[in-house]
């Protein structure tokens, strides 16, 4: 009984810690997506302004197979990667247009941007890549500070 408690239990422990976190949450994955991007924040998102439908997208009615283009507004609380130097950025990113709660594109974030021209505004800007946006769960801030640590 005494190895079952000093050996075997830890482990089982640990290893459900780690499946209650999603693979899209795990250190892992982070590290991909912070290794594939020029810049990485964690933001307040405040605002989002729906700027081109594409493809007939019916973006405010949440109809149709398009996609929407939104530019979002954003306090910057804190820079892992890249030159983010203003308090307040603004940043492209799209979604299919029958994704019905697009109001989960606002709130506390950590975003993957890239830079690129490709964009309504014809300026070099900010954009998320794709399925990287993570919401304010599953211990991602520390977990990015330790990716950070490690860079």
């Amino acid at each position: 009984m005494f190895l079952y408690i000093c050996f075997v239990f830890p482990y089982t422990i640990s290893a459900q810690t780690k499946d209650e976190v999603p693979e899209f949450y795990q250190a892992d994955m982070l590290k991909a997506d912070f290794n594939q991007v020029s810049a990485v924040a964690y933001v307040n998102v405040k605002s989002r302004k729906l700027v081109d439908e594409m493809n007939k997208g019916k973006c405010e009615e949440n109809k149709s197979g398009g996609m929407c283009l939104y530019l979002l507004t954003a306090d910057v609380k804190k820079v892992y990667k890249g030159k983010i130097t203003k308090k307040t950025l603004e940043f492209y990113t799209t979604t299919d247009s029958d994704y019905a709660d697009k109001d989960r594109l606002l709130g506390e974030k950590v975003v993957f941007l890239n830079l690129s021209k490709n964009y309504p505004n014809k300026k070099m800007s900010f954009g998320t890549m794709e399925n990287s946006t993570r919401s304010n769960e599953y211990g991602i801030i520390e977990t990015m500070k330790k990716i950070t640590r490690k860079k």
